[in-house]
């Protein structure tokens, strides 16, 4: 068995297999007939990895999606691996041990045959349709880790033992850990196992003091046996416009705190037991964090999986703003910067579409949905163009370099990337990555920390059960979509992280409705106020720090006297304000989504770099810039030393002069650019 494990060189995460570091940068596909492995090998790739299937089903239930390949769990002690084998072998039939390693991506999802076998032990809506195995049951887990074990069997038993370096397991809906459901009021998890469980959680927290629970959920339960799980329509509907009512809401709050720590649990869970099967000596991960998605996904929990030695890394893959659109920034959709403060580095998933790209019901009509046509939209598309395909493939690969981060190339069905040009890309970008990892990556150059309060996001009420629209505050998706915009860069954090966060590395804090303040929070926050930072409120929540921000009963801020009113709305409100002090400035805003002007306003403000004052997508760090174009026309990057820019995979220096450059671009073009210091002497 390879030992491997995640050494930190600098700012870049390595894997060590065996003593060797390489970089954590890989390839992979669902269908590996027609997946391009001797190319990227030849491209300077050496890390893939193999889809392997316990189940018999589709990744996902709302899709109609069909298995790709059969699962190898086919009864009690009965395992057929022929299907994992056949691309295992199409892998390594490249590969040489030693040089390559495999990090097979394990999906855990039981074959419909343990649920007819085990009917309560499945997740189960309200009105008692089960959907797969429920996140509660100690039965499946029980049952998982002896086809983990007899996984590890058999990969020692093929000799496969001398390639594979670490496992990813996966689990959940698209094998991401998103909870199972048809539709979006179809609301989990209300099997036996999981009302359990929540009364066990009820127990805990509130130390087996059942008057205190009455009191908190203004209930009058005479024993912990009558508590259920909050109904639909406790779920559905809130009192409050975004938030719901901690004073008359707190049942369902508590539900969805215990909802979010239970699938974090069952990832800890499955982490531990392919830790136990491959004897403590390997890398172990899997998806999980985004912190920025949906209510009911559960994935906010992330503190949880942050303090777990049994999670090494964690992977998504990158926001599909617009429909995976061009000219359009594609955030992270969790903390990343919270991760790699806590040591544990992320794969992006770069499922990047290009001209090649086509339709399942083209590339794998066996896994076509029957009737559902969900495969052929236009999300699954990539541009028209080798061009616009290159934007795209160089956006992700910034992100990535300025990021510090890991990757895998998803090449999806397959042949996304088999084209003589698309190789060229990949074989320069492999390259570029591997210097850049070797000799410790670079400190990202983001001026703005932002901090997303997640014990918030179990307090919001579903937008499609909200009143009509309300013009106080906006949805975190528009937020996400306008930083993307203002010309500079940003590290997401959880908001318990504010105190491990130096707020030397930034000029300002960014605090999203943060609503949950502890004596160590607030003590954190002080840190900031010095050296003329900004600390930045956007919607509800600082209202519950002291010595921030007067505000009304409606959440406006209240102007007094030696503040700015920086706009109000039609009833005379102000809408956003600005406190100057000494040595630091504090601005609140009552809307969550902030304008791409205002954001780069604010920066300025804080003495923190803009890179793009035209609104086109950078990611930065001390040694690269990444833009991509929103707009066909010339594009001015200001630099915030003297320096030329380098374009990184022609090795072309840009002409003009050492504090920015003009350069023409085309809408979804992307440059990315190597800062080449000029000496000052």
């Amino acid at each position: 068995m390879l030992k491997s494990r995640i050494i930190r060189r600098k700012h870049m995460d390595l894997l060590e297999v065996d003593g060797k570091q390489i970089p954590m940068y890989g390839y992979m596909s669902y269908q590996p007939e027609k997946a391009c492995y001797g190319d990227f090998r030849k491209a300077g790739v050496h890390l893939f990895f193999p889809c392997v299937y316990a189940g018999d089903r589709g990744i996902n239930q709302n899709s109609g999606i069909r298995p790709f390949c059969p699962g190898f769990w086919k009864g009690y002690g009965q395992y057929d691996f022929s299907a994992a084998e056949k691309t295992f072998e199409l892998i390594l039939k490249h590969c040489i041990p030693g040089e390559d390693y495999l990090i097979p991506r394990l999906m855990l999802e039981p074959p419909s045959w343990w649920d007819r076998m085990n009917p309560d032990e499945l997740c189960r809506d309200a009105q008692g349709t089960p959907m797969h195995h429920s996140a509660c049951s100690e039965k499946w887990k029980q049952d998982t880790e002896e086809i983990i074990i007899a996984f590890q069997r058999w990969i020692e038993e093929k000799g496969y033992d001398q390639f594979v370096a670490g496992w990813h397991v996966a689990c959940g809906n698209t094998e991401e850990y998103l909870r199972p459901s048809l539709h979006p009021m179809q609301l989990m998890d209300y099997s036996p196992r999981a009302q359990a469980g929540f009364r066990a959680w009820s127990m805990q927290k509130y130390a087996n003091q059942l008057e205190k629970l009455n009191e908190a959920w203004r209930t009058n339960y005479g024993n912990w046996e009558e508590i259920t799980i909050p109904s639909p329509a406790k779920r559905l509907f809130g009192v409050g416009e975004i938030f719901r009512s901690r004073e008359f809401e707190m049942q369902t709050i508590d539900y969805y705190a215990f909802q979010n720590q239970m699938n974090a649990q069952m990832l800890i869970d499955l982490c531990k037991m392919a830790k136990r099967a491959t004897k403590n000596q390997q890398v172990i991960g899997g998806f999980y964090g985004y912190t920025t998605c949906g209510l009911e996904q559960g994935h906010n929990a992330m503190e949880m999986v942050l303090q777990s030695d049994a999670v090494d890394f964690l992977a998504s893959p990158l926001a599909y703003m617009d429909q995976r659109a061009q000219g359009v920034d594609w955030p992270f959709p969790g903390v990343v910067a919270s991760a790699q403060l806590h040591g544990k580095p992320w794969f992006i998933e770069a499922d990047v579409r290009t001209m090649l790209s086509r339709p399942i019901s083209q590339c794998m009509p066996h896994a076509d949905p029957v009737v559902a046509r969900y495969y052929d939209s236009k999300v699954w598309l990539g541009p028209d163009t080798l061009e616009g395909s290159l934007g795209q493939m160089k956006k992700v690969l910034g992100k990535a370099l300025c990021h510090n981060t890991a990757i895998w190339w998803f090449d999806m069905w397959g042949g996304w990337y088999d084209d003589q040009e698309l190789m060229a890309f990949h074989q320069k970008a492999a390259e570029i990555y591997r210097e850049h990892a070797f000799s410790g990556g670079a400190k990202t150059d983001a001026p703005i920390a932002l901090f997303l309060d997640e014990e918030l996001y179990q307090e919001v009420i579903p937008e499609i059960a909200r009143p009509a629209p309300v013009g106080s505050q906006t949805s975190g998706s528009k937020l996400k979509k306008n930083l993307g915009f203002m010309g500079t860069g940003y590290h997401m954090y959880l908001f318990s992280d504010l105190k491990h966060v130096n707020p030397d590395d930034y000029r300002m804090a960014l605090l999203i409705a943060p609503s949950h303040w502890n004596e160590e929070r607030i003590a954190a926050l002080e840190n900031w106020k010095n050296k003329d930072r900004l600390i930045a409120f956007a919607g509800k929540g600082q209202e519950r720090c002291p010595d921030t921000m007067a505000f009304d009963a409606q959440g406006f801020p209240v102007a007094q006297r030696g503040n700015v009113i920086i706009s109000e709305n039609e009833n005379g409100n102000a809408l956003e304000i600005l406190r100057r002090y000494s040595d630091y400035s504090l601005y609140a805003c009552r809307n969550m989504t902030l304008e791409p002007d205002r954001l780069r306003q604010l920066v300025c403000a804080a003495g923190g770099q803009v890179y793009n004052f035209s609104g086109e997508v950078i990611d930065a760090s001390h040694r690269f810039i990444s833009i991509h174009a929103a707009s066909d026309g010339v594009k001015r990057i200001c630099i915030p030393k003297k320096a030329q820019l380098r374009e990184a995979f022609t090795g072309k220096i840009l002409p003009g002069n050492e504090c920015f450059i003009d350069v023409e671009m085309k809408f979804g073009e992307t440059l990315l650019l190597e800062i080449v210091p000029i000496d000052e002497k």
